[in-house]
């Protein structure tokens, strides 16, 4: 540890940070604080090079970091070996540590005492989270993997928020003149521990569609017959009891602002983190059955990229008659909600840098933002209720995240009413055959822009069911899923909206889909070199290393494109901006994704040349 600490302080003497502010060594961690001798400052927290690599150490880093008293403009973790490196302002990743006459100077920031409590409080409350998930699945109490285990624990969490935001609601099938705070309670779980649970299991059940959690006031985040089934006392005690005791909220002289810290009491942005966190860490993905977390630095990368454009087009302040939010921002294949937890993210971050705003104004905006305009769906109830929590501990409990048979047939989507769609949708698997009686109907519903073997190229139609063959459009033998996805979204996205989506290598390449790339693009003309004809605007791809997506078990390799639907036929195609990645921050072994820190992730460069212009 000592030769690794006498390499970090020279690194940071390398890089211009020279006068040592604070540096503490407690077992396998050590905190620094270094400055320039002005007012730049770096943060470091250095492990054990035997310390395990995960994203829980990026996640204190930057709560650490941003607790500082000197307020630093880049944190810095490592274990020697691996490295996460971090804009704290901007709360975004980088590949390497920049030179101090590189980095900006940032003021110091005023922190609400309950904010600041939050990020102190974070890997603790992560670890506790931790701890509660491994509870739950080592129990083997009715519940077969830790997917299930996160399922119950959603159930439980769920109960607890419901408590802290309806403490007085009086329960009408539990017997006993009860409220939920009487039942929800880890004290009377102690004191009555079989009857307790009989009443939280029944309290599950008549609360579980409140219209507090109900997306578009019709939809709840559980299915009709989901009830909890954990029978174990042991199990709730402990994890009400950590729940309701998250220790004295103090401010930052040690003044004691309220004796015990509720989940009510962390803030969203926090207690969000957390569970993202904890459902990366502990899901298990199940590729052939379609069960399946799109990896962090690919989500986050692809939001990025598209909120660069997004944050310029005006469309995050577009107010409706009424001066409502107008944004809408939706994924079709949308699991466990992973791009749009960090589209909501980007969205809050924008709103509360604005000027002319008071922080009443900005709050109240986001609240209507997080309420109205994030929609998902998804065929697996497991990851809906996933997504659905996910969303409503990021603070939008009643985002339309919806449970359909098939997002690609589904009538709860509206045609040209979204400005942005973020998605990683399943294909290969065989795909939609004609020959097949139900996805002959699909395909056939993919036809509708075809009429007389012509595509009409109307921008609230479906066409890629069908193929140009070369005596005109009629229906595909067979359709790669993805392919009638790209189709599905781009009739869903308004003029000029925004799709970031995920495809196998041969939709972009093969010659048999050239098709699907004149579709989009228009045919090539030699003579001027313009593309004529097409529904978008290619604005990037991406090209994704092999093992990227191995865990899903699809095999094929993978890109991301990046389109604008064209606001009017004369709109003409631009420079595409191209980029390799070689490396994603993880490589998988033994069947999860290992994290190798942001050295190792060529997307983060990538995503910076696509917003200064230049090519990778």
């Amino acid at each position: 540890m000592q030769e690794l600490l006498t390499d970090v302080r020279q690194t940071l003497l390398d890089k211009g940070f020279s006068e040592q502010i604070k540096e503490e060594l407690e077992g396998e961690v050590a905190e620094l604080l270094y400055s320039n001798g002005d007012e730049k400052y770096i943060y470091c927290r250095v492990y054990a090079d035997d310390h395990d690599w995960n994203q829980t150490i990026r996640e204190t880093t930057l709560t650490n970091a941003q607790l500082q008293e000197n307020f630093p403009s880049l944190a810095w973790a490592t274990n020697g070996e691996n490295n996460f490196y971090i804009d704290v302002d901007k709360e975004k990743s980088i590949t390497k540590l920049p030179d101090v006459s590189e980095v900006e100077t940032v003021a110091e920031k005023e922190m609400d005492p309950y904010e600041r409590w939050s990020k102190k409080i974070y890997h603790q409350l992560q670890e506790k989270f931790d701890d509660l998930h491994e509870t739950i699945y080592s129990s083997r109490d009715h519940v077969n993997n830790t997917n299930e285990a996160i399922d119950e624990f959603c159930k439980l969490i769920f109960m607890e928020v419901f408590r802290l935001n309806h403490p007085r609601y009086q329960l009408n099938q539990v017997k006993g003149d009860k409220t939920i705070d009487d039942v929800v309670d880890h004290s009377y779980i102690k004191e009555s521990p079989e009857k307790a649970i009989e009443d939280i299991r029944t309290a599950f059940k008549e609360v579980k569609d409140h219209p507090d959690y109900l997306a578009a006031g019709e939809y709840p985040i559980f299915d009709e017959e989901e009830y909890i089934k954990l029978q174990n006392p042991e199990i709730y005690e402990k994890i009400f009891d950590t729940l309701q005791n998250l220790g004295p909220i103090e401010d930052k002289n040690e003044n004691v602002l309220k004796e015990e810290g509720t989940l009510a009491d962390v803030s969203g942005d926090v207690l969000g983190r957390v569970f993202d966190v904890l459902l990366r860490g502990k899901f298990e993905n199940k590729g052939g059955m379609g069960i399946y977390l799109t990896p962090r630095q690919i989500t986050e990368a692809i939001v990025d990229m598209t909120f660069h454009d997004l944050k310029d087009s005006g469309k995050i302040l577009a107010k409706d008659a009424d001066g409502k939010p107008e944004l809408k921002i939706g994924d079709p294949a949308c699991g466990s909600g992973g791009f749009l937890v960090k589209a909501l993210n980007e969205v809050g971050k924008y709103i509360r840098q604005l000027g002319g705003w008071s922080d009443e104004e900005k709050e109240e905006y986001l609240q209507q933002i997080k309420e109205n305009s994030f929609v998902g769906a998804d065929n697996a109830p497991g990851m809906v209720l996933k997504a659905r929590i996910n969303m409503a501990l990021h603070g939008s409990a009643k985002a339309q995240i919806l449970k359909v048979q098939n997002s690609l047939t589904t009538d709860k989507f509206e045609a040209e009413t979204f400005d942005l769609i973020l998605t990683n949708p399943p294909f290969g698997k065989g795909g939609y055959s004609k020959k097949n009686k139900e996805d002959k109907k699909i395909l056939e519903q993919f036809s509708t822009d075809i009429v007389d073997k012509s595509c009409q190229m109307k921008s609230d139609k479906l066409a890629l069911g069908s193929k140009n063959y070369s005596n005109g459009w009629r229906i595909n033998s067979s359709v790669d899923p993805a392919v009638l996805f790209i189709d599905r979204c781009l009739q869903l996205l308004k003029p000029g909206g925004l799709l970031g989506i995920v495809l196998p290598d041969g939709i972009l390449s093969n010659s048999s889909d050239q098709y699907v790339r004149e579709y989009l693009m228009g045919k090539k003309n030699e003579e001027t070199g313009e593309f004529e004809g097409g529904k978008a605007i290619v604005k990037s791809v991406v090209s994704f290393p092999n093992e990227t997506f191995k865990l899903s078990g699809a095999g094929a390799k993978t890109s991301f494109l990046y389109l604008k639907k064209k606001e009017h036929q004369g709109e003409q195609q631009g420079p595409i901006f191209m980029a390799v990645a070689d490396e994603v921050g993880f490589e998988v072994k033994q069947n999860k994704e290992i994290d190798l820190g942001d050295d190792h992730n060529d997307l983060l460069d990538i995503v910076n040349g696509y917003k200064n212009n230049k090519t990778v």
